[in-house]
């Protein structure tokens, strides 16, 4: 149809690929599953070893949830670089952190904003950066490393590492974020990883 007119009865819309723009949706979209199926990325939730230059960057299988490809360690012999420090860390539980999944309380995030006159985003672009993490007394106990919300499970979720013993999930726990340019801390609770996993994965 000509500029102004309307198209022909019947007329289906034509869709114009972009690959340049297809692109960057489908890298959008990734970042949005990898943190609802619980994938880290390298760079974001943990450091290459090549570059974890002080123990604060440096991490173990075991503390970012890699237990289950060592399952039975103890009782084979496999070789493998690591392996002595890995049946030391289980054995003696020198784990310093656990890799959970974090689900924010909505109505505490709604309460943040709505005081502050503002209406709570809800943006579903991940945030690739450190919040830490508090418990009940308020003492800082790990750090969230990928956030965002879910459209999904309609709400704010994160990637975290926590103390262990705080890994159990339903525990309650605060994440801290700035709003109008101060700290602000929402609850929200412990939950395990994948964060999203339907049933039809699986069936």
């Amino acid at each position: 149809a000509a500029a102004g007119e309307r198209p022909p009865a019947g007329s289906r819309p034509v869709v114009v690929a972009d690959p340049v723009l297809g692109s960057v949706v489908t890298v959008a979209a990734g970042y949005m599953l990898r943190i609802e199926a619980g994938l880290m990325l390298l760079g974001v939730d943990f450091d290459s070893s090549r570059f974890a230059f002080n123990d604060a960057h440096r991490s173990t299988p075991l503390e970012l949830g890699w237990a289950w490809m060592f399952k039975g360690l103890e009782e084979d012999e496999r070789p493998f670089i690591g392996r002595k420090a890995l049946v030391r860390e289980r054995a003696e539980k020198t784990s310093r952190w656990r890799m959970v999944g974090l689900i924010v309380d909505w109505q505490d995030y709604d309460r943040v904003y709505s005081s502050a006159g503002l209406i709570p985003p809800k943006d579903h672009r991940p945030v690739h950066e450190d919040w830490m993490v508090y418990d009940a007394d308020r003492t800082r106990v790990g750090y969230a490393t990928s956030i965002m919300y879910s459209p999904v499970l309609q709400r704010h979720i994160a990637l975290a590492r926590v103390r262990p013993e705080l890994g159990k999930p339903g525990t309650r726990v605060f994440l801290e974020f700035t709003v109008d340019h101060h700290y602000e801390q929402v609850a929200a609770h412990v939950a395990r990883l994948p964060l999203y996993n339907p049933e039809r994965k699986t069936a």
